[in-house]
């Protein structure tokens, strides 16, 4: 069915697991992408990147990428200029250290009981395209990528996939640069896929989960194929597309168990 590789797991998936069971866990899939957070509460312990990378060896695992790079967008000069630039900085360190190419950036969050929700859209794309151009360059010294991660939601300060591409259109020169695109909102706000046919050489991941629109208010990330997203249709988009670069799982907690591995096994040839 799936004939598209490499295959990672987002760490979100097993949110339980300590750093080091979950690259044993992960061991069936190419790859891994890190929660920063949780690299830092690893380090935390006396535990050092070496250590990590070793882990990673063992298992013949290469992290996909280390994420997110939150809140960068909208954040004040001086919130960028010291803890957002200091979070990139160790983030450029960890991707160094445990060979990875890849950071996850995603726009700030609309707080709605503040006078945030009153700034015009114009402003939040042109400041956002500021921010991502600087901290682009500054990656790209580093031989850095650094994927732009748009969220569907309302309380996203990026909220489709048209403000992204308004946002990065001006900045195609920026090789480094690129979409993450995620299945579970193309489910569930049925995005058209020939809206990613444009920026098709710019994606740098595409994250896999379903959706099941009778959930109501239950967001939980279901596996490829146990929802209402047509998979063998994306897939077939994506070969016509030409697509080869990474993509990930990203399920809800309660999937990060052997029952995950035996259906990835399956669903996937492995």
């Amino acid at each position: 069915m799936f004939k598209f590789r490499p295959i990672a797991l987002n760490q979100n998936t097993c949110a339980n697991l300590d750093l080091f069971k979950f690259i044993k866990f992960a061991k069936k899939f190419d790859g891994v992408e890190f929660d920063t957070e949780k690299i830092r509460k690893t380090l935390s312990k006396n535990y050092n990147l070496k250590d990590i990378l070793e882990t990673l060896e063992i298992y013949d695992t290469k992290v996909e990428s280390i994420y997110p790079l939150s809140d960068f967008s909208l954040c004040s000069e001086r919130d960028f200029k010291t803890k957002v630039l200091n979070n990139f900085k160790q983030m450029i360190h960890y991707c160094d250290k445990l060979e990875s190419d890849l950071i996850i950036a995603t726009p700030s969050l609309i707080d709605f009981s503040t006078e945030a929700t009153s700034i015009p859209k114009w402003r939040i794309l042109n400041r956002t395209r500021k921010r991502l151009e600087d901290i682009s360059k500054r990656a790209d010294k580093e031989d850095i990528n650094i994927g732009f991660e748009f969220s569907l939601l309302d309380i996203s300060s990026v909220s489709n996939l048209h403000e992204a591409k308004e946002i990065l259109k001006p900045l195609e020169s920026q090789e480094n640069l690129g979409y993450v695109i995620d299945t579970f909102y193309l489910a569930k706000f049925k995005v058209i896929f020939n809206e990613i046919n444009d920026i098709r050489e710019l994606i740098s991941l595409i994250r896999l989960a379903d959706f099941n629109e009778n959930s109501g208010e239950d967001l939980e990330r279901l596996f490829p194929g146990e929802g209402d997203f047509s998979f063998r249709v994306f897939y077939r988009f994506l070969e016509k597309l030409g697509y080869r670069k990474a993509f990930s799982i990203e399920l809800s907690n309660n999937e990060c168990s052997e029952k995950l591995l035996e259906k990835f096994s399956t669903i996937f040839k492995y």
